[in-house]
């Protein structure tokens, strides 16, 4: 039997967080596509081609635009949400693992953001558990009715 209304808090969750995760990717995008955010002259060398601005347009495609997506889909309660929602997560988690590898520093950032990816790929799991499971007989579906 599915409990009742965690198929909706799980949706308005993902809508949440991801809307949340997408807020701040545009924020560091427009940061490093700006200039208002730097590694330093260390870590920007090792970007590709050592450009913060392809760093900053990676991030918007790789995971601001995902999880808007994400973030809108869930608000609607789109038909394929929690593959959306779900997708995103793992295209955070992606970037996590490209980031450290080209930046090889460690920063409060990766946890923090690793953690709100399995928030986001749980309230998938959620969503779609849900939305998967029959709902519970009823008396009139019963063959015993009257």
């Amino acid at each position: 039997m599915r409990p009742a209304g965690v198929s909706a808090t799980a949706r308005v969750g993902a809508a949440v967080v991801t809307a949340a995760i997408a807020v701040s990717a545009y924020g560091g995008a427009v940061g490093l596509v700006g200039g208002g955010l730097s590694f330093g002259d260390a870590i920007d060398a090792r970007l590709p081609f050592g450009s913060l601005v392809l760093a900053g347009m990676a991030l918007l495609v790789i995971v601001a635009a995902p999880m808007t997506v994400a973030s809108i889909a869930a608000f609607r309660a789109s038909k394929h949400s929690a593959e959306l929602v779900f997708g995103a997560g793992l295209l955070l988690v992606a970037w996590i693992g490209v980031e450290l590898a080209f930046i090889q520093v460690y920063s409060w950032f990766h946890p923090t953001y690793l953690g709100a990816a399995i928030v986001v790929l749980g309230l998938s799991w959620l969503m779609n558990r849900t939305a998967s499971a029959p709902a519970a007989p009823t008396l009139r579906d019963s063959h015993l009715s009257l």
